[in-house]
């Protein structure tokens, strides 16, 4: 018996430390489900927004869009502390091709930053609705969702710029929660 209340000791001290590990996450998914009674901000077509920002009104996310200059790991994660990142050699806001952009889901509970979580409710996103990002001159551009899916963490097939004169905008980001297994991914194309 005592073998047995030492493993239930021993799952709960780990639920308990991922749960805090991963607390912003929670904490945000909590705040969505109050905030569903609310209506979601619209964006009106004249409204201006800063150069290079990536709006998502429907989960409550306004974030800088920071532009790497090369594929580098090390690049990539000091982007992610300022914001999202969009990812070298895929299209610009407004292009035809594929403007791919990733961000953090989760991240370790000591690690820098203000944006370690900004994608943590991107599996909530739903076919239709709208996401803004604006170039750098300040344009801003409105993509409709089209999809959403789980790819395996090494499937480049989606940063692919092969889009029959489509512009798409793709979002990105490690799931699930607390892990990097696997992406989820959220494609959205240009409505206007």
């Amino acid at each position: 018996m005592n073998h047995i209340k030492r493993i239930l000791i021993l799952i709960l001290a780990v639920a308990t430390a991922w749960v805090l590990l991963n607390f912003d996450y929670f904490r945000q998914n909590v705040e969505f489900v109050l905030r569903r009674e609310k209506p979601t901000r619209q964006i009106s077509v004249r409204e201006k927004i800063d150069p290079n920002v990536l709006m998502i009104p429907a989960l409550n996310i306004t974030v800088p869009v920071l532009y790497a200059t090369a594929v580098n790991e090390s690049e990539f994660q000091a982007l992610l502390i300022d914001g999202v990142v969009h990812y070298p050699g895929t299209a610009d806001a407004g292009e035809v091709g594929n403007v791919y952009i990733f961000g953090h889901s989760s991240d370790n509970a000591w690690s820098k930053g203000h944006f370690k979580t900004v994608f943590a409710l991107l599996p909530k996103m739903q076919i239709g609705q709208n996401i803004y990002i604006s170039n750098s001159q300040g344009e801003k551009f409105v993509y409709q969702v089209t999809e959403t899916r789980v790819v395996a963490k090494d499937d480049l097939s989606v940063l692919s710029q092969e889009t029959n004169g489509r512009r798409l905008l793709t979002l990105q980001t490690s799931y699930p929660v607390g892990t990097s297994l696997k992406r989820f991914v959220v494609v959205a194309e240009l409505a206007n």
